[in-house]
């Protein structure tokens, strides 16, 4: 098993929600990003196209992406190098969340 698996296949776990809620820090700060993501794509759904919605939600939250992936990167399991070669992935996964979470409205 190489590191990189093993790195997406943990960080594949936390984003799945296989770890418990209560995990400890990851998981706090990875609530609170989704949450920020959530609120702003909201927010600028309502101004722009759902896509660039996304995008902008994506840079307004950078604070706590950083601060989430700054927890992941104290596991026991994963370091510095671990989270940064997964970060792209992550944000990509981030983005289709909120293009299908946040799905078109219906009148």
């Amino acid at each position: 098993m190489t590191p990189r698996f093993l790195a997406c296949s943990v960080l594949g776990a936390w984003l799945a929600g296989a770890f418990p809620a209560g995990a400890g820090d990851a998981a706090d700060r990875h609530q609170a990003w989704q949450g920020c993501l959530h609120r702003s794509f909201t927010v600028q759904a309502a101004l722009t196209s759902r896509t660039l919605a996304a995008d902008a939600a994506l840079r307004a939250c950078k604070d706590a992406e950083a601060a989430y992936l700054s927890a992941l990167g104290t596991s026991p399991l994963l370091d510095g190098d671990d989270v940064a070669r997964v970060r792209p992935a992550l944000l990509l996964r981030a983005r289709g969340w909120l293009l299908r979470r946040n799905g078109p409205r219906t009148l």
